[in-house]
């Protein structure tokens, strides 16, 4: 090998090397076959084999993005079709998903002015594309943060004189961007009464070599006056030479007057403090460290350039309130949570103070409390005014209760405890709703509004009894009377409570012995109309009876024979029979009535209707009749044992007795509970009632309604006259050649 090819061989390799270093491949197209040629490089860069073959046309071994396709085919067909290089930067994804970005040149082959093959090279420059991204999102945010700011920034040069400003930097004072802009242009825009302030401003910037910030107003285009706050770094040459300023300019206007409202209020809040006797303060429960506002130095007496800490101030709190002020900020600390507390101090001039701590509690993110803030006032003159308020309360006869915004209690009287069950302690802070049942809320709303509109002495009336709760839980019949009292502090109210439980008391002997007197009236009237109408029963009843007697009498006194007088014997039996059958129908339903007080017991309906099949059994089986029942719902009662079997017998025998001849007798027996009260009904399937014709009747003594053999029209009167006497009451429907059902109501 000579000395070319050595060379040659080296330059070779070298040139491998670079396009390693660089990431730089080739590629061949064979027009003809569509099979790719890819070195190791491409291989490398594209994360394929690089023995595989890649076919124009088929699925890649990579992916490429809709944009990346349409490039790659476009850019191909005008390369083979007029020579156009293919030049563009294209967007794959390897199949292990990472996106790489490739820089692809190609030019094509002719032979026989026919295109045969494309040649070309594939340049790695994903990293360059993403340091590119990266450069245009920061400065995207760049431009961004500078709107958001109201900031631009600027480059002034030396030698120029002349400034290049950011693109907000030009919104900012109105000039051209990218342009380079004489300062003078700039000194022009400046508000006249600042521009020679400016100027020596920027003098001195130069001649010391170092900027100094500083602020100027400026004339906006639309006329409006800004604020603008100036800063910036001098860059000095290897000679120390000014060569450039890079500064920013901000429009400080909001931000100037923010700080302007901010020292007024700050003012203001110093003033309200003095007036209102109250300062602020920090305490850093880590560090031990106490911040006071002016005004507690004062409160206290103490000197503001003495260092702070917690025991500043507790040398202050009066010896027998120190155990109380070391439980509430241990407390406070411990629960996260700083109530109010008033205690009082006693300076070193012996001057004894009242002083009321509110305050907030600051924990960091594992939930330590690390900070305590609030506000201490002076509440002295209110506390002796308190204290006085008091007294006169403690006085007043009877329980009393203050009331102030949001329905927060006050005070409460001595009284009031007695009354309530509660210690003042425990009410005061709490709503009054505490105590008042919450079935008031509602109707209690209109009359709160109508006082709160037209605000005088007024005693609560709702209608109804009013009440408060004991603590014991146990309500209190209570007459609220309310006094409104506009204070310094705003509205309170005093509610004086009256109990009501003795008149109460008094009141329910008083109804009870009313409701006994109309209780005892109307039995005694009860009594009378059942008297009037058992007297108008029996008159009625009896007289035909009698009225036949004393025909059969004369009769008899007529006839001469024996035999005569035999016979009539046989009509005076049966006339003298029915007498008797009416008269001992007639001592049992007054016997019935008469008793006030019938001795109960405890009996199952199953048990009742056992027992009244077993006395119809014959009759059961003679008509085939079907007895059904249904005790589900309730079978136990308290009730007189000899009614009970009466109603059952009675009831079951008469559906028998008034079966219709068509069908078989169908009986059915339920119980159900309607409002709390028993009812036990029984349906049969019989001939029926026509109600309409005999309703007014149906339960009237030796009231028939069928032409039956055995009808003697006993049984319904006796049954409701035994209902009735243990309080119940009995009701019934009917459709003649339906059926009845008989509702016994109990009590």
């Amino acid at each position: 090998m000579n000395m070319k090819d050595d060379k040659k061989t080296m330059d070779d390799t070298s040139a491998i090397t670079i396009r390693d270093m660089l990431r730089i491949g080739t590629w061949n197209l064979n027009i003809e076959t569509g099979i790719y040629s890819l070195d190791k490089v491409t291989c490398e860069v594209l994360g394929i084999p690089y023995d595989c073959v890649v076919k124009r046309g088929e699925k890649s071994l990579f992916d490429k993005p809709e944009a990346t396709e349409f490039l790659i085919k476009d850019g191909i067909i005008e390369l083979i079709k007029t020579g156009q290089p293919f030049d563009q930067e294209l967007e794959f994804k390897t199949k292990k998903g990472t996106v790489i970005w490739l820089h692809v040149i190609a030019t094509r082959k002719l032979e026989n002015d026919k295109c045969t093959a494309i040649a070309g090279i594939v340049q790695d420059i994903t990293k360059s594309k993403q340091t590119q991204e990266t450069f245009l999102r920061h400065n995207q945010l760049l431009k961004f943060a500078e709107h958001k700011a109201k900031l631009g920034h600027w480059n002034w040069d030396a030698s120029s004189d002349t400034l290049i400003c950011s693109e907000n930097m030009t919104y900012i004072v109105g000039v051209p961007t990218d342009v380079p802009v004489p300062l003078s242009v700039l000194i022009d825009k400046v508000h006249p009464e600042d521009r020679e302030f400016v100027r020596k401003q920027i003098a001195y910037n130069i001649k010391t070599k170092h900027y100094h910030s500083f602020n100027h107003r400026m004339v906006m285009p639309d006329g409006r006056t800004r604020i603008i706050q100036v800063s910036g770094d001098a860059i000095l040459d290897d000679e120390g030479n000014l060569t450039n300023i890079l500064g920013i300019s901000q429009d400080v206007t909001s931000y100037k007057t923010i700080e302007t409202e901010l020292t007024k209020k700050n003012e203001l809040l110093i003033f309200a403090e003095q007036k209102a006797l109250l300062g602020h303060w920090e305490l850093n429960t880590l560090t031990d460290e106490v911040f006071w506002s002016a005004n507690l130095y004062y409160l206290f007496k103490q000197e503001e350039n003495i260092k702070l800490e917690f025991n500043t101030y507790f040398e202050c709190v009066h010896p027998d309130d120190q155990a109380v002020v070391t439980a509430h900020f241990a407390q406070a600390i411990e629960q996260k949570h700083f109530d109010k507390i008033i205690h009082r101090i006693l300076l070193k001039d012996g001057t004894l103070k009242w002083i009321r701590l509110l305050g907030d509690v600051e924990v960091d993110k594992k939930g330590n409390t690390v900070k305590l803030a609030g506000t201490c006032q002076d509440i002295s003159e209110q506390q002796l005014q308190e204290i006085k308020f008091k007294g006169l309360v403690d006085s007043a006869p009877s329980a009393t209760i203050i009331v102030g915004n949001e329905s927060i209690i006050q005070m409460v009287n001595k009284q009031g405890e007695s009354l309530l069950g509660y210690s003042s302690e425990e009410l005061v802070g709490k709503s009054i709703e505490t105590l008042i049942p919450s079935r008031f809320d509602e109707i209690r709303t209109p009359h709160r509004e109508k006082f709160l509109t037209n605000m005088e002495v007024t005693i609560v009336d709702l209608g109804e009894d009013f009440y408060l709760t004991h603590k014991s839980g146990r309500e209190i019949p209570v007459e609220i009377t309310l006094g409104p009292l506009q204070t310094d502090e705003g509205l309170i109210i005093s509610m004086s409570v009256r109990d009501l439980t003795s008149a109460k008391i008094a009141e329910s002997k008083i109804l009870k012995a009313k409701e006994d007197l109309e209780i005892l009236t109307e039995e005694l009237t009860a009594q009378n109309n059942q008297l009037a109408d058992f007297t108008q029963i029996t008159s009625h009843n009896l007289r035909a009876p009698v009225s036949n007697l004393n025909s059969l009498v004369e009769i008899y006194k007529m006839m001469g024979s024996e035999e005569e007088r035999n016979d009539l014997f046989k009509k005076f039996e049966t006339v003298i029979s029915h007498l008797s059958l009416t008269l001992n129908t007639l001592i049992e339903a007054l016997s019935a009535k008469s008793h006030n007080s019938l001795e109960r017991s405890e009996l199952s309906f199953s048990n009742k209707l056992s027992k009244t099949k077993e006395i119809f059994s014959t009759e059961i089986e003679r008509t085939k009749a079907v007895i059904k029942s249904d005790f589900s719902a309730v079978d136990s009662i308290r009730y007189n044992k000899i009614y009970m079997e009466s109603i059952f017998q009675n009831l079951i025998g008469n559906a028998l007795k008034y079966k219709s001849p068509e069908r078989v007798p169908e009986i059915e027996i339920t119980s159900k509970l309607e409002n709390g009260k028993i009812i036990l009904s029984f349906k049969d399937n019989g001939l029926g009632i026509d109600l309409e014709k005999h309703g007014h009747k149906i339960f009237g003594l030796n009231k028939v309604f069928h032409n039956h053999p055995e009808a003697k029209g006993i049984g319904l009167f006796m049954t409701k006259t035994q209902i009735e006497a243990m309080g119940g009451k009995i009701t019934v429907t009917s459709k003649v050649n339906e059926g009845s059902t008989f509702n016994i109501h109990f009590i």
